[in-house]
This record gives structure tokens, sequence and C-alpha cells, in this order.
């Protein structure tokens, strides 16, 4: 009777672990859905480089994404192109501070990221829909089959 009472208890607890991971699961994919389709306010968007996650989200919309990139960089300098000059390395401090390496690290990475956006903006722009979203991938390759068998 004990053995049975036992068992009893042990599937009761599978069963209920079964029923956390569920909800568990549930929830993350809540919160997820969630994080990929907020808008922020303009406020927000010229305070916090949201625009740096947005290129990489598949279901952005190009003109959201484009209105965080503007609204950013009208409230904070826009990193300068890398220099060309002849004898750069000679302007550059030979020992700068923690402080300046800090800042010039920053300015690298935000210099990198706005790279990285105008190519994601070159490379997008031929297949944004009027209402702003983006074709999907499997959309472009069914674009590129259509055009292909017109030409043939």
């Amino acid at each position: 009777m004990l053995a049975e009472h036992c068992k009893h208890v042990i599937l009761n607890i599978s069963v209920m672990k079964k029923i956390y991971l569920f909800f568990f699961f549930l929830l993350f994919l809540t919160n997820r859905s969630q994080a990929q389709t907020q808008v922020y306010s303009d406020k927000e968007y010229s305070k916090n480089p949201y625009w740096i996650s947005m290129i990489k989200d598949t279901s952005v919309n190009f003109f959201e994404a484009e209105k965080a990139f503007k609204l950013y960089f009208s409230s904070h300098d826009k990193p300068e192109g890398e220099q060309e000059d002849i004898g750069e390395h000679a302007k550059m401090e030979k020992y700068p501070s923690k402080r300046k390496q800090r800042e010039m690290q920053r300015e690298n990475h935000m210099r990198m990221e706005v790279k990285k956006y105008e190519h994601w903006r070159t490379m997008i722009l031929p297949y944004v829909q009027p209402d702003g979203t983006i074709l999907t991938p499997a959309q472009r390759i069914q674009i590129w089959q259509e055009q292909s068998k017109k030409k043939n």
C-alpha cells in the first residue's frame, strides 16, 4: 500500500514538473513576441540606440528603425568615418588615459554599428513594402524565381 502511494506521489510530481515547464515555455514565448513588436516613444529613441537591435530583428518595420536611427543622432554626435589622412597616427596621443581609451572604444563601437546600419539599409531598401514591412527571405527567393522564369 505504501509503495503504491509513493508511486502515485512520484507520478504527480512528474506531471507537475511538465506543467511548470509548459507554462514557463509559454511565458518565454509571450515575452519574446512582445519584445519584437515593441515601439518606443520619440524621446526613448533619442536617448537610447534601439536601432542597433532593431536591424537584427527580421520582423522590424523599416520606417520605425530608420526613425530610431535619425532620432538617436539628432541628439548625439554621429561618429566620423575612419581617418584616411597620411600621418593620422601622429595626431593621436602616445599614451591616452584610461578614460580616453574607453571613449575611443565607445566611439569605435558606435562607428561600426553605424556602418552596419548603413549596410543593412542599403541591402534591405529594395525589399521594403509601402507599409514598412520587409519581405522575408522566402518571399525574396520567390520573386527572384519568378523574374528568372520571365527572362527564360
